[in-house]
This record gives structure tokens, sequence and C-alpha cells, in this order.
């Protein structure tokens, strides 16, 4: 069974950092890391979206959770935006002309507290202005002169109504609450109703007549005195308006100044001073606090707040462009919403509710947002996207966005969309969303791919122990000695399972720093050295392991069988990769084997019962075109066999048993003893070369781990693919047993070479005739299969001559069926 040829060295099974190659004893020696750790190419994207300012040129930034994505793009930003020019202030005023749809004003930077200020102090010092100027004594007397004016031309009309009507002698007027009223009379005095009906009828008619135009003479009296109302109102709003001009129109003189160039203010305070005038009387009146609160929302309306000024974002002068990170992206956090509030029953807003959400406040620089929850929340991304799409920023309606009906409310004019968008998630969210959203292309057209992983090279090496002076100094850890760091290094390799890689999922990294400063500090050390990291990595393990622990338990205790000891003809141990409390570990797995003359080819039980994965399947059908390759050229396969995994009751998946099935099946047809302390893992293609399978790293150290409990005998080990040998990373206690020589692990390229590590013997070569070499595991296993189809062939012989005479077809086919 000694195979030196194939056996690796506990060199081999790991690849340590040298702390002698780091150039430094301690990490405070070291300049700390100023940006990014081996993501070279992602910033170099991000860069280039940051850089491009063309819609659709948003940024979807992918990666693992934990390679220093979101970390990278808020340094990133954060430098880049504080160069950046400050955006503009926003904020919405009421449209004079149409109160229904607030104006969105654009301001410089910082200015829209200013306007709100100062119309707020503008308003507040009219309203006790104008009262005042209003109630003056001259103001009083000049309203009174063009009050007492129309009176006069009043009296003068209705005297020479009342001398006219009076004039006839057939009619009288009688004066009335209402105003006057037309009787008969004779000689000027009024006739009772009996004296009127003993006229004569054509006195009578002559009296109606003169009645009749009488009234016609009050009417057009009336309709002079109204005249003359309305014309006295006016002349009195239009003398308010010319008073209240006076003390509006200076005031108003100066905000315009200050905001001359910004010509929508202007626009606004000449639409204001208009309004204003309009409704001078109204805010001339001097309001008594009510006895109830609520009265004076009854009385005065939405009036009180029709001149406010509601900042919707305001950014300070100078301090760049905006980066807003939104980690509850809901449709009102992300665009904000017109608020309302109750009165006696019915939800009411004003444009004084408007709110602004993250994109308002990232608008003219950066948003970012999780991409998993953005998706999570109902009519984010769609509400996103629209405000990509057409430019525009407009507050939230969940009601719209769900189809309901909803009560009249503002519709506030959208802000124009000057924000990029950074969108953080995992791989599978951008292909999905690549895949099935037709707007996502067009939107988002940058992709920053962050690495699970980067090169390990010397400055990689020295690269991540800058990156742990950083955190040393950020976090005010210990610092970490050159050993310590050397061990987490190789930590950082083994998250890869690749000795050439180092993980980018830094957090790894830094919980097992930040566990051995915590045991260094309790031991009141200055510097974290090799032994805490070492105790923080063994406490991690043990903190996690418990369904590992659990599960030797029971291969030590016999419940789960696994004896590795001996040889037996048709079992071997696969070794299985099972996840429990967020650690992996290996299990060894018997693969049983059973090989007879038959007509059923190989039968895998697994997928008979329906517990094998599509992977797993075509493994087992590979196995079987090695099969018929090897040893059906000359004459036909007559076998049934068949496969199971014992004590194996989950699904099973993944092709990395079908080398320990392979040599399990060809055991049990050639009657060869295999080693049973010897695990093995690997795929196989159709011409047996042994193709490199995953998790190697905790297979070895699985079986290493269950042999352990059942007793090292010097003669165990784990036959694996050559190829994997670069993805080993065990544990020390591992790599001591091999350099012990108390376990082994090998790595072949083929099949073949691990038939004499196996069994003691060569597979064999075939000659040209197809026959291979006596004494081999081949020919074994051909002269088997030769004497099960020269057998079937003599029954189907014998079977032809019965069916011949009448008798039943013969009962086995030399045609063989695999499943």
């Amino acid at each position: 069974m000694d195979a030196p040829r194939w056996s690796l060295s506990a060199d081999t099974l790991h690849a340590r950092c040298d702390p002698e190659t780091l150039g430094f004893s301690r990490t405070d020696e070291l300049e700390p890391l100023a940006g990014t750790l081996g993501q070279d190419d992602a910033l170099a994207a991000l860069e280039f979206g940051l850089a491009m300012r063309d819609p659709g040129f948003n940024i979807f930034v992918l990666g693992p959770d934990g390679s220093g994505r979101m970390t990278a793009v808020r340094r990133t930003l954060r430098e880049r935006a504080a160069e950046e020019p400050t955006p503009s202030d926003w904020c919405y005023v009421v449209d004079f002309a149409d109160p229904r749809r607030p104006a969105a004003l654009e301001l410089p930077a910082g200015r829209a507290p200013e306007l709100q200020d100062q119309v707020g102090r503008l308003m507040d010092e009219l309203r006790r202005v104008l009262p005042e100027t209003l109630e003056s004594d001259d103001v009083a007397t000049r309203r009174m002169s063009i009050v007492n004016e129309r009176a006069r031309a009043a009296d003068e009309a209705v005297e020479a109504c009342r001398r006219e009507i009076q004039e006839d002698p057939h009619v009288a007027l009688i004066a009335g609450g209402e105003g006057f009223t037309v009787v008969p009379a004779r000689g000027g005095e009024a006739l009772t109703e009996e004296a009127f009906r003993s006229l004569p009828e054509s006195h009578r008619d002559e009296i109606h007549q003169r009645m009749a135009a009488a009234r016609d003479r009050i009417n057009s009296l009336q309709r002079l005195l109204h005249q003359l109302r309305r014309e006295t109102g006016a002349e009195v709003e239009a003398f308010h308006k010319e008073v209240a001009g006076s003390v509006v129109r200076p005031r108003l003189a100066a905000l315009r100044e200050a905001f001359r160039e910004v010509p929508s203010v202007v626009a606004y305070l000449d639409g204001l001073e208009e309004d204003i005038l309009e409704h001078v009387l109204r805010l001339a009146e001097r309001r008594e606090t009510p006895s109830f609160p609520f009265l004076e929302e009854v009385s005065d309306g939405d009036f009180a707040g029709r001149y406010d000024v509601n900042v919707l974002v305001t950014h300070e002068p100078g301090s760049g462009a905006p980066v807003v990170e939104e980690p509850n992206p809901t449709l009102k956090a992300l665009l904000g919403q017109v608020e309302g509030r109750m009165r006696f029953g019915v939800m009411v807003t004003d444009f004084t509710r408007i709110v602004a959400g993250a994109a308002q406040r990232a608008n003219g620089g950066y948003l970012v947002l999780e991409a998993r929850e953005l998706l999570a929340r109902p009519f984010a991304w769609s509400a996103l996207k629209r405000a990509l799409r057409t430019g525009e920023l407009r507050p939230a309606d969940p009601g719209s966005e769900m189809g309901l009906t909803t009560l009249e409310t503002l519709e506030p004019r959208p802000v124009p969309t000057r924000l990029r968008v950074i969108l953080v998630g995992q791989p599978t969210i951008f292909y999905l969303l690549k895949g099935l959203d037709p707007h996502f292309d067009e939107l988002f057209k940058v992709k920053v791919d962050f690495a699970g992983e980067m090169n390990r090279t010397p400055e990689s090496e020295r690269g991540l122990a800058a990156w742990i002076a950083r955190e040393c100094q950020e976090g005010d850890l210990l610092p970490v000695a050159a050993g310590a760091v050397g061990r987490l290094v190789e930590e950082a390799t083994r998250a890869t399972g690749d000795q050439r890689k180092l993980t980018t999922r830094l957090h790894l990294v830094r919980d097992r720093l930040v566990e051995a400063e915590r045991v260094a500090r309790d031991a009141g050390l200055e510097a974290v050295e090799l032994d805490q990291v070492e105790a923080a990595v063994q406490a991690l393990e043990f903190r996690e392991s418990r369904p590992h622990r659990e599960l030797l338990e029971l291969i030590e205790r016999g419940v789960l069988a696994f004896d590795p000891k001996g040889t037996e003809a048709g079992q071997l141990h696969g070794i299985a990769v099972l996840y429990g409390g967020g650690l992996a570990f290996g299990r060894p797995i018997r693969v049983l084997a059973s090989a007879y003359a038959g007509k059923e080819g190989v039968v895998n039980i697994e997928r008979e019962t329906d517990l094998s994965g599509p992977i797993h399947n075509k493994g087992f059908l590979v196995l079987s075109g090695y099969l018929g390759r090897k040893f059906a050229r000359t004459y036909p396969l007559i076998l049934s066999a068949s496969l199971s995994f014992d004590q194996l009751y989950e699904e099973v998946e993944g092709d990395s048993a079908s080398a320990a099935e392979l040599y399990a099946l060809l055991s049990a047809i050639g009657e060869i003893p295999l080693q049973q302390g010897i695990g093995v893992t690997g795929a196989i293609n159709q011409e047996g070369l042994l193709l490199p399978v995953g998790g190697v790293t905790h297979k070895v150290e699985g079986f290493y781990a269950a042999c352990q409990r059942k007793g090292l005998t010097g003669e165990q080990g784990v036959l694996l693919p050559r190829r994997n040998v670069e993805n080993l990373v065990v544990r020390r206690e591992v790599r001591e047993a091999v350099a012990e020589g108390r376990f082994h692990v090998w790595a072949v390229d083929s099949v073949e070479e691990g038939w004499p590590i196996l069994c003691g013997k060569v597979a064999g070569e075939a000659d040209a005739e197809g026959e291979f070499v006596p004494g081999s595991v081949y020919r074994a296993v051909q002269d088997r299969l030769r004497e099960w189809a020269e057998t079937a062939a003599a029954m189907a012989g014998e079977g032809a001559l019965l069916l011949a005479s009448g008798s039943p077809e013969p009962l086995l086919t030399t045609t063989p069926r695999f499943r």
C-alpha cells in the first residue's frame, strides 16, 4: 500500500506565511493602508462610472457579502464628493395661479432657508403694520370721504326719485324697512283699498299705469344705488391697495434685490406682491386667540400658511456634493411624501407638508442603496426607475401606486433629477435584474465587480498587514506582532480554499483580530502575538463545531458505521461535506457495491429512491461510460450491479463521490479487497482522469478526525485529485500527523494511479488485443466480466434451442441496460 510517489508531504498541505518576509516586527511600525485592498479592477470601474455624467450611467456594485464593497463605495464617494460643487437648494411655495400645484423653486446652496426666513419676517411685519396703517386717522378720513361722497350721491338720487313720484297725484310713496312701497293715491293722499275699489274702472286702470311707472322708477333707483355701492367698494379697495402698496412694495423691493440673481424667486415675489394686495383686508384682520384652538382652523382655514416657504432641501455652501445612504428605502423614505393631517375627520394637506426623501436630499450628488433592501420594499424599485427614466423627482403617492382611489390632493411640480444612484448587492441580484428587468441595462450601465479573493503575493501579504495596521489604529486595538499577522494571512488563505489566494472578505480576518486582541488585552500584553490568534481561531471553531462533535461521537459509539481498518471487497469510504453551525466539516460515508451476472446494468439506489441530485446522476452516468470504455470493447457487458451510500438519508448531490463509487464497483466485480482506512474523493471523466472537487480541506480534516476517534493506525489517509493539492489548507494538527507518518494524503491524476494505494496492485495496461496484464486489477475485472458474458451467451444459445422447440423466451439477453 505504501506509495510514496503519490504521497504528499506536510508542507504541501498548507501555505505558510513566514513572518520574516513581512519586513516589520509590529503593525504600529507600518503606514496604515489608505485605500481598498485587492480590488484594483473594481475601483477603476467605480471611478469610471463616477466620472460619467450622461444619463443612465448609474452604477451597480456587486460582490460577495463582506468583500468591502460598501466600505470602498463610501470612502470613494466621500473623497470625490468633497471636491465637487454643492448642488442647489429647493423649496416649495404656493402657485397663486394654481394652488393645487405648488411650485418648486431652485436657489443657490444655502439660500432656501434665507428665503424662508425673509418671507416669514416680511409676512409677520405686514400682519402687524397693515392693520395699523389701514386704521390710521388719515386713511380712515380718506376712506370716510369716499364713502360719504357716494352716500351723498345716493341720497340725492333717492330724493330726486321721491320728488318725481310725489309730483304725480295718483300715487304715493310709503317708506318701509325694505325701501319704498308705491300705493294708489288721490291728490297725493293714499287711498284705502275700499276707496280704491269704489273708483271707476277707467280711473283704476290709469292709477295702475301710474303705479307701474313709479315702480320702474324705483327699480332704476335701486340699480343706481347698487352701482354706487359697488363703486364705493371698488374705490375703497383700490384705496386700500394703494395704501397697502406703499407699505408692501418697499419691503418687497429689498427682498427682490437680495435675490435678484434668482429669476424664479423674483417671479415668485412678483406674484406674492399681487396676492398680498388682493387679500390685504384679510391680512389686516386682527385675529384674537379663540377659546378653542380648532376654531382658528375653522375660521382661518389654510390662509395663514399661504405665504410660507417650505424648504425641501438645503446644503451648506462649499460642502460638496451630497452622499446619501438610505438603509430603509421604503417608498416614502426614498421619494418623500405629501403628508396629511386630520381636520374634523377629514384628511387635509397643503404645500408646507411636502417632505423630502433620500432621492431629493441626494439630488446633485449620490444616492447609495442596498439592492436587496430596495427590492424588498413595495413599489420602491418601480418608483426609482420612473424617476431616473423621466428625469423628474416627485413626492411619492402610495395610494396611486397601489391603484387605489384617493381624495383630491396636491400635485407638486417635480424637481429635475440630477443624482447618480449606486446600488450595492450580490451577483445573483445583479444578474436577475439584468435578465428580467427590461429597463435595467438602460439605467445601470456601469458594473463594478468586487472579487471575493485576490492573488496571494508578497505584496498582497504586506497589504493585508497594512490593512491590519489601519484596523488597529481606527479601532484603538493593540498592535499585532509579525507572527500573528502571518497567522491571520494564513486564515485569509484558508477562507478561500486556495493556497494562491487571499480572501477579500476582510471582516472574517477582522473578527479573528478583534477576538485575539481581547485575549491579549485580558492577559495584559502590549501586542497581539501568535498564540492569541491561534487561541481565537480554536475558540471560534469550538463554538461552531458542536454538530461535528456530535457526529464524531456517533462514529465513536458505532452508531454511524465507520471502521477504518483492514480490507474489504466492494466497499470504500467516500467523504461528504456537511454544514452546521456556520462551520463546514467532512463526514466519511461508506460506499457499498454489489455486482453479479445479469441484464440490469449498474443501478444507483439513491437515484432510484429520488435521493440523488442531477449533478450526482451525471457523475454516475460518467462512471458507467468509463466502465464500458474500458471493458466492453471486445464483448458486451453482462452485468447487474448496485451502488448505495450507507446511513445517508438526505439527498445526495455533487459528483465528488464518482471515484469512490467506481473503485467500489470494480472491487466488487473483480473481488479485490480495498483498504478501509482510506477515504476517496474526486470526480472522474470517461477517460478516468480525476477531476478537482470542492471542500477538500474539510474532507481531509473530517476524515482525519473520524479516524482519530476510531484510532490512528499509520495506514489511514485520503486519496484526492492532484489538481486539488493547491486547495489544501489544513490545520496544524493534521499536518503534524502527516509529518509523523500517522496519517497520509495522496494525490493522483487518474483512477488507475489510485489502485496501488487502495489495494497494492496496479490497474494494468491493455495490449493490442484488449487483454490486460495478468495479476492486475483490471485483468481480474476483465476475467470476471468475460466469465459472465460467456455464461450468458451459452444460456442464450440454449434458450434459442428451447424457443425453436416451442419453449419460452430466454431468461438472459446479451444487451445490457444502464440506468
